[in-house]
């Protein structure tokens, strides 16, 4: 398989987005109240996408507070009072914070992606002042089940398509691994207080997680039919995620948490 390790793998487009944060904005938000973000903090949200954890840090900090979001594709990001928006390519370009500024720094599925990923992630680490804290969120690779569906023939299709979407995005370098080495690394950068935490939930047809899916399919769709796939399959797949009949394990995501020392 050809490797292309420096594209990013998908569009900044409500269909990904938004079933996206659906899915993972509970998990965050809760990760970031057990972090006790206060008024008046400063944060930083590393591949922000439609926004919604940096809308609800700006809720956090308050009027006196600064969140800083940073994105490669901007165009669903608005500057306000509380919050500035930066358009930056993490593959060439730096994190726009100084070093010990922030007491927050949050990326979700964004380091898995970027060939970068250990330079970003201690730029994060430096952008952080003594006490601060860092929230990190990976989907990570695991095995696809699916309990139920319409019939044999349409679990073994499902759990082939998602296989062969998780084989193209690691194709492409994205590290399905690198929630599973979160924790070593920060141990290693020195932080302290780390905690991991993995999900994986049951996602039935029409669901977000399915939708997700869905998405992913229609946008990989070339590289799905390169890899053997019929077009009448990618279209019973897109099917099936609304069929409400489809129950199947969604995908894993990995969060770690964890704490400069003063």
């Amino acid at each position: 398989m050809t490797t292309t390790p420096h594209r990013y793998q998908f569009r900044n487009t409500p269909g990904q987005l938004h079933p996206l944060q659906e899915m993972l904005d509970p998990i965050t938000i809760d990760d970031l109240k057990r972090c006790g973000v206060t008024p008046g903090q400063h944060a930083l949200d590393v591949g922000a996408g439609a926004g919604s954890i940096a809308r609800h840090l700006c809720h956090l900090v308050g009027p006196t507070g600064k969140v800083i979001a940073v994105d490669l594709d901007t165009t669903l990001l608005a500057p306000t009072g509380v919050l500035d928006v930066y358009q930056r390519d993490l593959r060439t370009e730096p994190l726009p914070a100084e070093p010990g500024s922030l007491h927050l720094v949050t990326a979700r599925c964004v380091l898995e992606h970027l060939p970068t990923r250990h330079q970003v992630l201690q730029q994060m680490i430096t952008a952080l002042r003594p006490g601060g804290q860092i929230v990190l969120g990976d989907i990570v690779y695991a095995r696809t089940t699916v309990p139920h569906a319409p019939t044999d023939g349409d679990a073994e299709l499902i759990t082939r398509v998602v296989h062969g979407i998780l084989d193209i995005l690691a194709g492409r370098g994205v590290d399905l691994h690198w929630g599973e080495k979160t924790p070593t690394l920060l141990l290693n950068a020195g932080l302290d207080q780390v905690h991991t935490r993995w999900t994986a939930r049951t996602w039935t047809g029409g669901s977000p997680g399915c939708r997700l899916y869905a998405d992913n399919a229609r946008h990989l769709r070339d590289q799905l039919l390169t890899a053997g796939f019929t077009a009448a399959d990618l279209d019973r797949f897109g099917e099936l995620m609304t069929h409400p009949a489809v129950m199947m394990r969604g995908y894993e995501f990995a969060t770690s948490t964890a704490r400069k020392p003063h």
